[in-house]
């Protein structure tokens, strides 16, 4: 076995046992953990591998969502020591994964799951008959099972009518509630308290006047913020140890940071303008991917830095900041740099790993996906790769971004796509104006939303970009719109302020295809027939646009859907990339990355099409 995918899910009524999703023989596979004697059983062998794993309260059985290649499927489950599998809850449909949930001692287990565009949230004791308690169109995930069994939390669209939905465990609709988020609110329900003794408390981040805050709601309380936890970029929280124990997780300019609170008596009685208490844990820097709490107050995270691979960490909140391991033993690269972009609406941040030696290089800008993540002083291996051949690589956190805080997150007039690329432009300019970017040879190279926006700028900027390498992109704004997920729709109508049919001209501004008639360098697209969030029939439909305008540029079709499980792909994906930058770019010469060898640069490249 090799490392973890996810920081482990501990049984909180048996210490001693957990779930892992780890790598086992080129697959993501649930792996059953005996954490006091450290072995390990792999309980999955999915051909297309694992993503999702849990593990019931008191440890008696590890469930696991089994999908298929497009992302519908149902969860199954498995005693801990072993055995034969069998759904988790007969009765549900197979569907996508929407959340799963359990009450405190795993008599009950909740789920929702998304079918023919709406959600639908079922209850019922693991491996028995599950009962629907209700349904909504659209995206709903849900975020918890009260301990009591009696109430499930459920989150929407965070600044829609539905961004927390409070629905009562036995279907009654007259006792549903809702919190309703606005353009000047965001609501996000994270986890029920688990130690409460005065009915359910639902733990929130809130934003709003561009701060991040956490806050709690009861229904004798409402929602309660806590303005002594409020913070000026992104954060999650959970539930810890103690009864008003919380611990927030604070990402800021591509680093993470750990904080313990203590929100103090939960009726609000107590010193007038009593502030919660905080302490910050050490960390070595860099990022954590995931986080967990072990029943004994020991945090488990899968952490990584620019130039260290993820790997586990384990953390000790009592520990002095001198005591906190740090795994490469915080050295510096020369190679990896931070640049600040600055602009009149404010400063991009971008990361620039370079080769040896002197530039200017061939640059290829990683365009990250999302719109809501950002690239982090976290290891890509990606970017050793396309360093390894000669390529300058930058990623670039541009508006939009989380990271930022509120206001580079969102404000920037709903121009989708446009106001990305014109930070990715500014970048590029102070690149090759400082002697890094070799001006002739600046591209993109994008997966998911980050291959939407390569798309649209070879279009909408082709005299700054001479290659382009989308991966799952969208390059049929309005069409994508249509045919993908209720989740991405959601997110769509955000982004836009509105469907296609509500602001056309938003979505016709925004669209690749508006502006393949300019595109004038090579452009690869790799896509998947089976890829639900960036459906494969926009995506040929703007190669038939690249081959009637006769622009030079190679479609390769790849299993795995819009995210491949198997490590294998990704590599293959990336080789790909390599040849075509290669025959793009023939200068200097490339070298075949580590095990994929790819072909040399006198391959075909017009118009052509892989399998």
């Amino acid at each position: 076995m090799t490392q973890a995918f996810q920081s482990p899910g501990f049984a909180t009524l048996a210490a001693g046992r957990a779930v892992e999703t780890r790598l086992v023989e080129d697959r993501w596979q649930a792996v059953a953990w005996e954490v006091g004697t450290d072995r390990r059983r792999v309980v999955t062998d999915r051909p297309g591998g694992v993503h999702l794993s849990e593990i019931e309260p008191d440890g008696g059985a590890i469930w696991w969502f089994d999908a298929d290649g497009s992302g519908e499927g149902r969860w199954r489950r498995e005693p801990f020591a072993g055995g034969t599998d069998a759904e988790a809850l007969p009765g549900v449909p197979p569907g996508r994964a929407y959340g799963v949930a359990f009450d405190r001692t795993g008599a009950l287990a909740a789920v929702s799951v998304g079918v023919d565009g709406a959600s639908h949230c079922y209850i019922g004791p693991p491996a028995g008959e599950a009962r629907l308690i209700g349904s909504a169109p659209g995206y709903l995930g849900l975020a918890d099972l009260s301990p009591d069994g009696r109430l499930l939390a459920l989150g929407g669209r965070p600044d829609g009518d539905d961004a927390v939905l409070l629905w009562p465990a036995d279907g009654r609709p007259d006792g549903a509630l809702r919190l309703a988020g606005s353009c000047r609110l965001r609501l996000w329900p994270i986890e029920f308290n688990p130690l409460a003794a005065a009915g359910p408390e639902l733990l929130l981040v809130v934003e709003e006047e561009e701060r991040y805050t956490v806050a709690t709601w009861r229904a004798d309380t409402g929602l309660r913020r806590r303005p002594g936890l409020s913070f000026d970029s992104q954060i999650t929280a959970g539930w810890y140890q103690g009864p008003r124990g919380v611990l927030i997780q604070h990402e800021r300019a591509g680093r993470s940071r750990l904080l313990l609170a203590d929100l103090g008596p939960p009726d609000g009685r107590g010193p007038a303008g009593r502030t919660p208490s905080t302490r910050e844990i050490g960390t070595p820097g860099g990022t954590i991917h995931d986080l967990s709490s072990a029943p004994d107050g020991t945090l488990h995270c899968v952490w990584s830095r620019e130039s260290t691979p993820p790997r586990p960490l384990v953390l000790r909140p009592g520990a002095e900041a001198a005591d906190v391991p740090d795994p490469d033993g915080g050295g510096t690269d020369r190679s990896r740099s931070r640049r600040w972009t600055p602009r009149a609406y404010g400063r991009i941040h971008s990361f620039v790993s370079t080769p040896a030696g002197p530039g200017p290089w061939p640059t290829l800008f990683l365009v990250h996906g999302g719109p809501a993540t950002h690239d982090r002083d976290s290891y890509d291996p990606r970017v050793n790769v396309l360093v390894e051949h000669g390529y300058a690589v930058v990623r670039t956190n541009y508006r939009g971004s989380t990271g930022y805080g509120a206001r580079w997150q969102h404000d920037y007039g709903h121009r989708v796509g446009l106001a990305q690329i014109e930070d990715l432009a500014a970048v590029r300019a102070d690149l090759v104006a400082d002697g890094t970017a070799l001006a002739a040879r600046t591209g993109l190279c994008g997966f998911s939303w980050g291959g939407y926006l390569t798309l649209l700028a070879m279009g909408a900027q082709p005299e700054l970009w001479s290659l382009g390498l989308a991966a799952q992109p969208i390059a049929d704004y309005p069409d994508a719109y249509r045919t993908t997920t209720p989740a991405l729709r959601e997110l769509d109508r955000e982004l836009f302020g509105g469907s296609p049919e509500d602001v056309p001209e938003r979505y016709r501004a925004a669209d690749p295809r508006a502006y393949v008639h300019r595109v004038r360098s090579p452009v690869l697209l790799i896509a998947s027939r089976t890829d639900e969030r960036c459906p494969p029939g926009q995506v040929a439909r703007y190669a038939a646009d690249l081959r009637r305008l006769a622009v030079p540029h190679e479609v390769l079709w790849v299993d795995g859907g819009h995210y491949s499980r198997r490590t294998a792909d990704h590599r293959s994906v990336l080789a790909a990339m390599v040849r075509f930058a290669g025959r793009v770019w023939p200068a200097p010469p490339l070298r075949a990355p580590r095990g994929d060898g790819p072909g040399g640069p006198d391959e075909p490249m017009e118009g052509g099409e892989q399998p």
